[in-house]
């Protein structure tokens, strides 16, 4: 009679608990693949955004000299290269593929997505077939 007043102890056996870990491993890398694109597509974001902050250095450049010759040589411009660098960006075919002229300006880089992203001081702003020429300074 006093066998029948034990109580019985209930736990987890090992292979259940293997079960579990298993589920949430292949759950947490699900998760974790399907971030990839999100990240890439915000280091693009990252990059257009010091695009951006180059066009903003050109533009402050060009109404201190009435040039944009020297815009490469302005610690916001080098701020903002070593941003898009950082970011996973690279220019091509040079770091970074500018034409600063005197009257006009455009630069191009290649986004983390392999896209690439061409801005000039016309305003144009395209990818993919687009490429800065560094003797007319504009996106064609």
């Amino acid at each position: 009679m006093i066998k029948n007043l034990k109580m019985k102890k209930s736990a987890f056996t090992l292979v259940e608990l293997l079960v579990v870990i298993a589920i949430i491993g292949l759950l947490s890398t699900i998760v974790l693949v399907s971030f990839g694109p999100i990240r890439n597509q915000a280091a693009d974001t990252a990059i257009k955004a010091n695009l951006n902050q180059i066009r903003l250095a050109a533009e402050m450049q060009y109404n201190t000299d009435s040039s944009y010759a020297d815009t490469d040589l302005r610690a916001d411009y080098l701020a903002a290269v070593a941003a898009i660098t950082a970011a996973g960006g690279a220019f091509t075919p040079a770091a970074p593929a500018t034409a600063f002229l005197a009257g006009s300006w455009c630069i191009q880089s290649t986004l983390k997505t392999g896209d690439s992203w061409c801005l000039d001081s016309a305003g144009r702003i395209g990818s993919t077939n687009v490429s800065c020429d560094a003797a007319s300074g504009t996106c064609d």
